[in-house]
């Protein structure tokens, strides 16, 4: 592998191939080349936008025990130790008002189930767009949607998808890899915006295993993408088994985002769980988090797990990004 190539095919924008994704996905997390692919990474992700962060949250507004029952997840019917919760209009509204961050927040994801109400949904929607305060862009995190749906999504004031085909589709839960990414495919006819990630990665999933995942990002022209580890929650079948640490994370994060150089418009890249190392590694945006979470096992993430806006601002500028970008795209001083 000539590494300096890729880097320099990365900074020209020129194509980062199958095979030179695969091979820095394989490298050793403290080797001088993944040194070299994290500083490339951070270096081209800060100049096209100006070291320029992304503040995005999320609401978790219901769950109860899901029939996809993924084996990584809280909320599966077999192992559920959540129960089932669902916000009052008033907690919606209360949690809005305390992610806005007085118009600053650029992105707000609105999570619920597998199997969820769409009128409840649209109801949520309507609720946020009402008590929010500036530009912030409306994400639905749900389940398999038809087209029909995204459509009145879309009529509704929402502007993207968070949905993943994700590693272990069909093995690790009871739904079908193929209707995920149909689910994609019909946000993109409705015209939304499709945010995905290379999630959960667990030390079992291979570099050609990411590898095909990193590339289907690429080709749906993904808006939003980036790196998640799986969280061994409490309940679940990995519940004490290994997991991947921020240096591996932070290392496929940088080649992702090289993979990824050559786009158009590259994504913007998000770590999960949210660390420095990542963020010199290519990330540039941070989530807050507040209700349900399927990486939690207490009712309400914010009181665990979950980052408030504060510390997700706290953790960019320690991170060096000097400005924030908004939902309309302008920039300003963080």
């Amino acid at each position: 592998m000539d590494i300096d190539k890729i880097i320099e095919n990365a900074h020209s924008g020129r194509e980062v191939t199958k095979k030179d994704c695969v091979d820095m996905l394989y490298l050793e997390d403290t080797s001088e080349e993944t040194l070299k692919i994290r500083a490339a990474a951070t270096n081209i992700v800060r100049k096209r936008n100006g070291n320029a962060g992304y503040i995005f949250a999320q609401i978790g507004v219901s769950c109860m025990p899901c029939e996809g029952n993924c084996k990584f997840c809280s909320f599966g019917k077999d192992h559920s130790v959540v129960g089932k919760i669902k916000l009052s209009d008033e907690d919606i509204i209360r949690k809005i008002r305390e992610l806005d961050y007085g118009g600053k927040l650029y992105g707000l994801y609105l999570m619920t189930m597998h199997n969820y109400d769409i009128e409840h949904f649209l109801h949520c929607v309507r609720l946020i767009k009402s008590n929010l305060t500036g530009p912030t862009q409306i994400y639905s995190n749900v389940g398999d949607t038809s087209y029909d749906d995204f459509v009145r999504m879309k009529e509704s004031g929402v502007d993207g998808v968070y949905h993943c085909w994700r590693l272990g589709e069909g093995k690790d839960t009871r739904l079908d890899p193929e209707q995920r990414k149909q689910t994609i495919f019909n946000a993109l006819k409705a015209g939304l915006k499709v945010l995905d990630a290379l999630e959960p990665i667990g030390p079992e999933h291979t570099p050609e295993e990411m590898t095909e995942h990193i590339f289907f990002s690429k080709k749906i022209n993904s808006f939003q993408c980036g790196a998640m580890g799986r969280v061994n929650v409490p309940g679940t079948i990995f519940e004490g088994k290994p997991k991947v640490t921020e240096l591996t994370l932070s290392k496929y994060e940088a080649a992702m985002t090289l993979t990824f150089s050559s786009m158009k418009r590259m994504p913007i890249m998000g770590i999960h769980e949210p660390n420095l190392l990542g963020y010199l590694s290519g990330a540039n945006m941070i989530t807050a988090e507040s209700g349900v979470n399927p990486r939690d096992i207490i009712p309400d993430t914010e009181n665990n797990r979950g980052l408030s806006i504060t510390k997700c601002r706290e953790m960019l500028k320690m991170a060096g990004f000097t400005k924030l970008v908004l939902g309309n795209d302008t920039v300003i001083n963080i």
